[in-house]
């Protein structure tokens, strides 16, 4: 009985301190990364969001190696609404590598959702300055500009995205509207026809701009 006691505590012991040093989680499928990943959007947000949840809480990457997940897991939260979440993700990638140029953007996106245009605006600048050849990011910064009602600057940013991306059907259709807004009809109106050379479709979602998927 004694021996049997002994053992039955040193299994309990065992176990306790298995349990303290953090027990290795359910292992993680490549299913999952790929999930998260998402890069043809084809999952469901909430297959969309386990996937990342399940590459963050698998240990299988720690520091900056964590950060396309909370990226991805953002953009998943922005794309549902939850901007709360999508912000708390993005600033989880910002804290883990600072020079996270798609936790910026993304983050913008999620704060010029929630029409906190001097945020995004912010985000926006700082995505630009790690890396100024981001075309999208000057389209964002435009749209929260011009939802700000500075058309000036608007145009400035889709000027230069349309440099950086002669062919961003976005950027002549935003700059055209804000042509528009500024009473210059004519060369609005040229700037929306161009665009919708590019792309036909351009303008049934002129204020969203995609966003970033990172690799691991």
């Amino acid at each position: 009985m004694r021996g049997s006691g002994l053992w039955a505590l040193a299994a309990a012991v065992l176990a306790f301190a298995m349990a303290m040093s953090g027990a290795p989680a359910a292992a993680l499928t490549q299913k999952q990364i790929d999930v998260c990943i998402n890069e043809n959007h084809l999952v469901s947000l909430s297959e969309w969001i386990a996937g990342c949840t399940a590459s963050i809480e698998s240990g299988r990457w720690t520091g900056k190696e964590l950060v396309w997940a909370y990226n991805n897991r953002c953009w998943a939260y922005n794309d549902k609404g939850d901007y709360d979440r999508a912000i708390a993700d993005c600033n989880e990638a910002i804290r883990l590598d600072p020079k996270s140029r798609p936790a910026y953007y993304n983050r913008g996106n999620a704060y010029a959702d929630k029409r906190d245009y001097d945020r995004a605006i912010a985000d926006y600048s700082q995505a630009i300055r790690l890396d100024p050849n981001h075309a999208n990011a000057y389209i964002g910064r435009g749209l929260a500009n011009k939802a700000k009602g500075d058309l000036d600057r608007a145009i400035a940013d889709y000027i230069e995205a349309i440099r950086l991306d002669p062919k961003s059907a976005l950027a002549y259709y935003n700059r055209g509207l804000a042509k528009r807004d500024k009473g210059n009809t004519t060369g609005g109106d040229e700037d929306i026809a161009t665009a919708k050379k590019i792309d036909p479709n351009v303008g049934f979602s002129p204020s969203r701009v995609d966003l970033l998927f990172v690799r691991p």
